[in-house]
């Protein structure tokens, strides 16, 4: 037995995944090699993304119900590129909030003294508890945690490092710099900004998700300068990890990819 992470009740907990397991199914599904690599070790084929016991059954059918309703009404339509416009509902800022509330608190546990320096520390669980009562409904409003997320395309036909991070990738990171914090998250055409603590709404504020209603659609977004590096920085490493990919494994991906492509004539 073991506490819920969200509503804290002792049970039996189910095994939930940090970032939503349609993410993963999709990227399977659409990779040319039919599998995902990790980014801490590219040589490791990844199924279906991290899974730990998180949740009770309760909460973790809660988080599903927001995790449906993204998955059908914007991400698969975004992602088959059959719309770039969406009408939300409160329904689209809970989903964003489950999915930093999952990260962050894994984060914290985990990777404390990796991933936040002295100055952030107090004030992650602070965030953490700001996500949780909007979640449970005990507050209307996220507070500080209001959710972001951008609309990402690939800026140009060219195969390169920037086309395949900014429409495959998936990464999420718990970033500080000097002073801020925030949870970065990464998946394939979306990309999902939570504050832990900001001292200026400068470049937040064009891609925030209201928690009430709005449309989201495909835009020119103004982003922090820390957050634009963090992407820079994920493009570079995409480019050296292609290098340690081992000569067993770089064979079975040309493989899988001829095959995939003689399929698509067959």
């Amino acid at each position: 037995m073991d506490k819920c992470r969200l509503c804290g009740r002792e049970t039996v907990l189910e095994l939930s995944h940090i970032l939503p397991k349609f993410i993963f199914k999709y990227a399977k599904s659409t990779s040319l090699t039919g599998h995902i690599r990790a980014t801490e070790n590219p040589n490791r084929v990844v199924q279906d993304g991290k899974k730990i016991p998180f949740l009770c059954k309760e909460c973790e059918t809660l988080f599903s119900g927001w995790e449906s309703y993204f998955s059908q009404n914007i991400f698969h339509p975004y992602q088959n590129d059959e719309k770039d416009s969406f009408d939300y509902d409160c329904r689209l800022s809970k989903f964003l909030a489950s999915v930093s509330f999952r990260v962050l608190l894994y984060s914290f546990e985990n990777d404390k003294n990796d991933f936040f320096d002295s100055p952030i520390l107090k004030h992650a669980p602070v965030a953490i508890n700001n996500l949780k009562e909007y979640l449970l409904g005990n507050n209307p409003h996220p507070k500080e945690q209001r959710q972001s997320l951008v609309l990402l395309d690939k800026t140009s036909d060219e195969i390169n490092d920037k086309n395949m991070y900014l429409t495959r990738a998936i990464d999420f990171d718990v970033m500080t710099t000097d002073n801020c914090s925030f949870d970065y998250i990464k998946y394939l055409k979306f990309l999902q900004l939570c504050p832990i603590k900001i001292k200026t709404n400068r470049g937040w504020r064009t891609a925030r998700i209201s928690n009430a209603a709005g449309t989201l659609c495909m835009k020119d977004q103004e982003l922090p300068d820390y957050v634009l590096m963090k992407m820079n920085q994920s493009i570079k490493l995409i480019k050296s990890q292609r290098g340690e990919l081992s000569s067993n494994q770089k064979d079975k991906i040309e493989e899988r990819i001829i095959n995939s492509v003689f399929d698509q004539f067959n």
